[in-house]
């Protein structure tokens, strides 16, 4: 999964621990994450295309909304930096299937990359 969505990472270095889960039709997932304070982030969300769009949110501990790629045309993406180091939340979800039919799992994958100044 991480070589299949590198190339979206841009010219963000990947972290070289992500989380990543077998999610089906209807899973919600949600995963607390370190920021450092001065950096510039990449937040990727990649997930198996039997799965289609995967919502993803980015909120504070306090469950702020900060980011809900929901308006932003279910970008891949999203691109920050923080002031501060804090803790913030990923909560991931998998659009249900409106095919009974059919259930597929797949892995959904949280990559994080941080971009280096030369």
């Amino acid at each position: 999964m991480k070589n299949n969505c590198g190339e979206a990472m841009g010219d963000y270095v990947p972290a070289e621990n992500f989380n990543a889960a077998k999610l089906q039709p209807g899973d919600v997932a949600e995963v607390e994450m370190t920021f450092y304070g001065g950096e510039d982030y990449r937040l990727l969300i990649c997930g198996h295309e039997l799965l289609g769009d995967i919502a993803f949110q980015l909120l504070d501990t306090e469950d702020n909304l900060l980011f809900d790629n929901a308006e932003h045309e279910m970008s891949q993406h999203f691109d920050f930096k923080v002031e501060g180091t804090q803790n913030l939340k990923v909560k991931i979800n998998v659009s249900p299937n409106t095919d009974a039919a059919l259930n597929p799992q797949g892995c959904v994958a949280i990559l994080l990359g941080r971009k280096v100044e030369e």
